[in-house]
């Protein structure tokens, strides 16, 4: 069976019922008891579903197809950075301490200058210009991608 059940359930999130293969029943068999009654559901092709599932949390849904709701994608892409940069800020604080009780001025400044850029990974412009979902999962810093 090539066909899935789409429905947003109670929290707003898109679910996506893949029915067992061998199931003996008919799509709307499935679909009557396994979408929440009153909600409201449609059946599409498996193909129609994206494969890639990065940005899986801003996913809408209507006659159309799935879309992904590029301005709750841009909040997960800026989770994910803010993720990634939380080790480095980690080890930059640490390398921090070593610099002050070393009374390093110089590489104070030099890692202050790191960890500011590190934060402003969630500001950079390619986020908000970004019109697809894939333009938008490219838009990762360098700063996130090398060691320090």
């Amino acid at each position: 069976m090539n066909q899935r059940i789409v429905y947003t359930n109670a929290d707003g999130r898109i679910c996506v019922v893949i029915p067992a293969p061998d199931s003996g029943m008919t799509i709307e068999q499935i679909a009557g008891k396994d979408v929440p009654a009153g909600v409201p559901y449609r059946i599409a092709d498996a193909a129609d579903i994206p494969a890639d599932r990065t940005f899986r949390n801003a996913w809408t849904h209507d006659e159309a197809g799935i879309k992904v709701d590029m301005a709750k994608a841009r909040d997960i892409h800026r989770d994910r950075l803010r993720a990634l940069r939380a080790p480095k800020l980690k080890a930059l604080d640490a390398d921090y301490m070593r610099a002050l009780e070393a009374k390093d001025i110089p590489k104070q400044a030099d890692i202050i200058g790191r960890k500011q850029a590190l934060r402003d990974v969630t500001a950079d412009p390619a986020i908000e210009e970004a019109k697809t979902p894939e333009e938008l999962a490219a838009a990762i810093s360098k700063i996130l991608t090398v060691d320090p």
